[in-house]
């Protein structure tokens, strides 16, 4: 489509990141890695993980547009068209919220079993840890096996 795919090299490797579930909150990995793997994630998570694509990562949600048509089993170009610009503050129906990947994670995945399935390098970090692991202390972080 319109999607040029320019981005500088420091986009490009958020964007990478973002797209193989490695960007370090583990909600927002866990989500992508299941796309990845299944082609298919729930809707309140292609919320997180979109508005982590646009608002933490500054990234086109073209972008965001672009893998999801690529990837998800159930794309639809016009939904995904819409809820991608809306997303990204171009569309008629623009989102005025932004959902914290970390408080988004407590809400949805309180002990961290879904972020346990599909991060499980991160498997052994208690439910007060799993969302927001730059909390552990080093040593528990140290026990994790290395990726």
């Amino acid at each position: 489509g319109g999607h040029s795919g320019i981005v500088n090299g420091l986009d490009q490797s958020k964007l990478r990141a973002w797209q193989m579930g490695l960007t370090g909150y583990p909600l927002v990995d866990a989500a992508m890695r299941q796309l990845w793997a299944w082609g298919w994630m729930p809707n309140y998570l292609r919320h997180v993980v979109a508005g982590f694509l646009i608002e933490y990562l500054g990234l086109d949600w073209r972008h965001g547009e672009a893998w999801f048509h690529d990837t998800l089993v159930d794309a639809d170009v016009a939904i995904n068209a819409f809820m991608w610009q809306n997303g990204g503050h171009s569309g008629p129906d623009q989102w005025n919220f932004v959902m914290h990947p970390v408080y988004a994670a407590k809400s949805c995945d309180p002990e961290g079993d879904f972020v346990r399935m599909w991060c499980p390098e991160l498997a052994k970090l208690p439910a007060e840890f799993i969302h927001n692991p730059w909390e552990a202390p080093t040593t528990m972080l140290a026990k994790l096996p290395a990726e």
